[in-house]
């Protein structure tokens, strides 16, 4: 009883906007009620820069440093462009090359997890063939992991294919890797209509890091707390059931809009209510 309390509660970085430098997301996060920051890394040549280069790892680590505030988990979104199940070949190596990069990346700044966007493909193309590739690319990120000691963490997303921690744990327990855990979003789930209890119960200990996140029936952000449908109370019940011991974090979007910064305090405010029952 009275763990989940205690656990780290993060922000995602696009609730902030990117024209602050490192150091002033980190203090404004502290200052918002939050533990640490969940750095965002998706296919905008800006934030996707960030793996190739040694000077964003000596900024990020330094800013680190400066606040005391620090960076755990990395949300990378960049394989939405480049799917690692596509039947291009160009297209999958290169989702692979970021993979490695991010790897490299958490390994050099100290973040512990990086949870991938699990998409095989997009619409259309989607098929058993991108599913297998996307099994198969699995297994060479679990080894590339592996060998720098980062754990990945396939998320809950709004597809079907891994839209869920039962689909994901199928394929957690078929690679069998300490490296290969689950990442679970309960507005993601909730707005696909999957009993969250259920599932989290599904994927257990596996489960290392948790998107809170409200939402409405088939719409997946931007819906503050307290205005949707995400039943918290039974999801943090689900949790303290199996005794869950990972990170939260609370994604929203500022659209780089300063003025949504006033909000965070109140979500944190929000979800620290939530989280003091249990």
């Amino acid at each position: 009883m009275d763990r989940l309390k205690t656990l780290p509660l993060g922000i995602y970085e696009k609730a902030i906007s990117n024209h602050l430098s490192w150091k002033e997301k980190l203090e404004l996060a502290q200052e918002s009620g939050y533990d640490y920051v969940e750095i965002s890394v998706d296919a905008t040549p800006e934030r996707l820069e960030r793996l190739y280069s040694p000077s964003c790892v000596l900024d990020l680590r330094r800013a680190v440093e400066e606040t005391g505030v620090p960076v755990y988990t990395m949300a990378l979104t960049a394989n939405r462009a480049y799917p690692l199940g596509s039947e291009d070949d160009t297209v999958r190596e290169k989702g692979l090359e970021i993979v490695e990069r991010a790897i490299a990346f958490a390994a050099a700044t100290g973040i512990r997890a990086v949870h991938l966007a699990a998409y095989d493909e997009h619409g259309d193309r989607c098929n058993a063939n991108t599913q297998l590739r996307f099994k198969a690319a699995m297994n060479r990120c679990v080894e590339m992991a592996a060998g720098k000691g980062v754990i990945l963490a396939l998320e809950t997303m709004d597809t079907q294919f891994m839209g869920s921690c039962t689909n994901i744990m199928a394929l957690c327990e078929s690679i069998d890797s300490p490296y290969l855990q689950c990442y679970a979003d309960i507005g993601n789930l909730t707005a696909s209509g999957i009993s969250v209890a259920e599932d989290i119960k599904r994927a257990g200990k596996h489960i290392v890091g948790v998107h809170l996140k409200d939402s409405k029936p088939g719409v997946y952000r931007d819906v503050l707390f307290g205005q949707g449908i995400v039943d918290f109370d039974s999801c943090l019940h689900a949790l303290e059931d199996i005794d869950y011991s990972g990170f939260f974090v609370a994604e929203m979007w500022s659209y780089d809009n300063e003025q949504f910064h006033s909000y965070l305090p109140t979500a944190s405010s929000y979800l620290r209510e939530k989280l003091a029952k249990y």
